[in-house]
């Protein structure tokens, strides 16, 4: 496997609380590519195939996982199912990948959310997505819109979700040329903007690179 071959499109994941608007970022980001940028594939975790969205389903809104580790290999067997069949094969096909949640998202969540071991977390992740990580990540940053639809994780206690964010700004600090953060409260066409704009410098960097 060491002479996998390096993916040839771009892979941008948003992260942050449900509720901030990454829904609502990655339709209009998806719309902008496919309007004359190329071929895209937008997706959410867990999900995004027939597998995952059975196991979304399954944890959190049917059945409470008790540990932590369970919590996360459901999901990671979700990430799994996603990254072999969806995503490698787009971005093998030079698309662009956008992400409703990635690897991050375990890291914040049960790591520091649950108190899950991180470097356990990291390792598996690494397994999963066969070393890949985004090109891009955005964290919107900041509390989620009111609303009824709240899956049973996103009913935790307050304290629960100061522990997400400090793992958002811990990956932050560890990765900060990844990672653009962006105040999730501002007007929804300026969030746009910011993130078309350094998408598009990243498009314009990696056509460079190729023609280099």
């Amino acid at each position: 496997m060491g002479g996998r071959p390096v993916s040839a499109g771009l892979l941008i994941s948003l992260e942050g609380l449900d509720g901030v608007g990454k829904t609502t970022q990655i339709e209009r980001l998806a719309s902008w590519v496919r309007d004359g940028h190329g071929e895209v594939k937008a997706v959410r975790e867990p999900g995004g195939t027939a597998f995952g969205e059975a196991l979304r389903d399954l944890v959190l809104h049917r059945i409470e996982a008790q540990s932590a580790l369970a919590e996360f290999l459901v999901f990671a067997a979700a990430r799994a199912e996603l990254m072999q069949t969806v995503v490698l094969p787009a971005l093998s096909q030079g698309a662009i990948v956008l992400m409703d949640r990635f690897i991050d998202s375990s890291v914040a969540y049960q790591a520091f959310g649950h108190g899950l071991d991180a470097d356990t977390v990291v390792a598996i992740n690494h397994i999963v997505t066969q070393g890949r990580k985004p090109n891009l990540t955005v964290w919107l940053h900041g509390q989620p819109f009111a609303t009824e639809d709240r899956d049973r994780m996103e009913q935790r206690n307050p304290a629960y979700f100061a522990r997400v964010a400090a793992g958002y700004a811990w990956l932050v600090e560890q990765e900060p040329e990844r990672f653009l953060v962006v105040d999730s409260g501002q007007n929804p066409d300026i969030i746009f903007d910011t993130l078309r704009t350094r998408i598009h410098r990243l498009l314009n960097r990696t056509k460079r690179g190729g023609e280099g």
